[in-house]
């Protein structure tokens, strides 16, 4: 399981997001995926690999707006409750569990910090009974059946009229310009 948490980090990368939107946009333009093509702009080559595999392996991308340093996980330590980022002298406190696996990658935008976690799966409980679910079946948004007692559950019947009462309240409003 994968979980991404938001730091606020109160340091001025202002001059390395720039950088980040230059390879970002030679990226696009060129599809180069080597980090000695850009080793001129100044951006360090862990955060500039990033940068170029992911717009250069983009088909879709056209044009670079708002390009977050990405950190890998090999730059990434984790000491004394924080968080470690080597390449751009950083450290974040460590807010959350600390029974994650290991930290996947670091997202820095211009005030927040989004650390990307992967955690263990928790074991599957194991069943005792199954349970029959089905949705959307003759007008009932639910219907929950148990084979072993037979009892069938169904929920849902009027959600249909409750959802058409309150179309037609808003048509009506609407047309009043009352809302």
């Amino acid at each position: 399981m994968i979980l991404t948490y938001k730091i606020k980090h109160e340091k001025d990368f202002s001059r390395e997001l720039k950088l980040a939107k230059k390879v970002a946009k030679y990226a696009i333009k060129t599809k180069s995926r080597s980090s000695a093509d850009v080793r001129h702009i100044g951006l360090k080559s862990a955060i500039s690999n990033q940068i170029l595999k992911k717009y250069a392996s983009s088909e879709t991308a056209k044009k670079a707006k708002s390009v977050k340093l990405t950190v890998p996980s090999q730059s990434i330590g984790v000491k004394d409750n924080q968080v470690c980022i080597t390449c751009l002298k950083l450290q974040l406190p460590i807010y959350f569990h600390q029974t994650f696996r290991k930290i996947n990658q670091v997202e820095i935008g211009g005030e927040f910090a989004y650390i990307s976690v992967s955690y263990d799966e928790p074991p599957a409980i194991a069943t005792t009974s199954i349970y029959g679910v089905d949705r959307n079946t003759k007008g009932h948004c639910l219907v929950a059946s148990n084979p072993t007692t037979g009892k069938v559950l169904k929920l849902g019947k009027s959600a249909h009229h409750i959802h058409d009462k309150y179309k037609h309240i808003r048509k009506s409003l609407q047309k009043q310009g009352k809302y």
